[in-house]
């Protein structure tokens, strides 16, 4: 049912990762702690589906390249493995399940994508075939802004999509305290941190620079 069909985890490398997101004002110490129990929640639902899994920072990518160059570099690798299917998911939205994966993963023997939207115009999962994929215009479409899901559905409009529930994904402070569909996803991220003080601390400012993955 699920032949042909890879995972790839598209995320930074945690140290990058955890200087370029402010989920933990003022400690940095948890804030990598935090990315780091969010790749482990990631990993664990995808190895749960028996799909083979892919991750960004073992493609040897450019550092000096755009995010949609490298976003569609990885991908472009994956099809490059023979594989005709790639769902390609960040590690910021813990409201993600592993349903929602093998969702997807049957969805794209009848359709040519499949969209999870966020709530800030961006997207937590993109499923492809290989068939509909063109590299050039993926690259262009304006990632890491809100406009990214509506150009989305404009460039893939003469295709047939699926679109998956939308959820809340993970990109500041304020969201890690008001997550309202998985606290206790929460309560997991932050149990190996060494204090919680950081708690404490007003989220007002850190909604001003908030970072979209897709």
């Amino acid at each position: 049912m699920y032949q042909s069909v890879a995972i790839l985890i598209f995320a930074r490398e945690l140290s990058k990762e955890a200087s370029l997101k402010v989920l933990a004002p003022k400690n940095q110490l948890a804030n990598k702690q935090i990315f780091q129990n969010l790749n482990i929640l990631t990993k664990q639902k995808t190895r749960s589906t028996q799909i083979p899994v892919f991750t960004s920072n073992d493609l040897y990518l450019d550092s000096k390249a755009s995010f949609g160059q490298n976003i569609s570099a990885a991908i472009s690798t994956v099809f490059d493995k023979g594989f005709e299917k790639v769902i390609c998911i960040g590690n910021d939205c813990p409201a993600l399940k592993t349903e929602h994966i093998l969702t997807t993963a049957a969805a794209l023997n009848t359709s040519d994508a499949v969209f999870g939207p966020d709530f800030r115009g961006g997207t937590y999962l993109i499923g492809l075939t290989k068939k509909a994929y063109d590299n050039v215009d993926f690259q262009a479409l304006p990632w890491q802004t809100p406009k990214l899901f509506q150009s989305i559905l404009a460039s893939f409009s003469e295709k047939k999509i699926q679109i998956l529930d939308q959820l809340q994904d993970i990109n500041n402070f304020q969201d890690l305290v008001l997550y309202s569909k998985e606290r206790h996803i929460v309560s997991f991220l932050l149990k190996f941190t060494s204090s919680f003080q950081f708690l404490t601390f007003s989220w007002i400012n850190t909604a001003k620079s908030e970072v979209y993955l897709f």
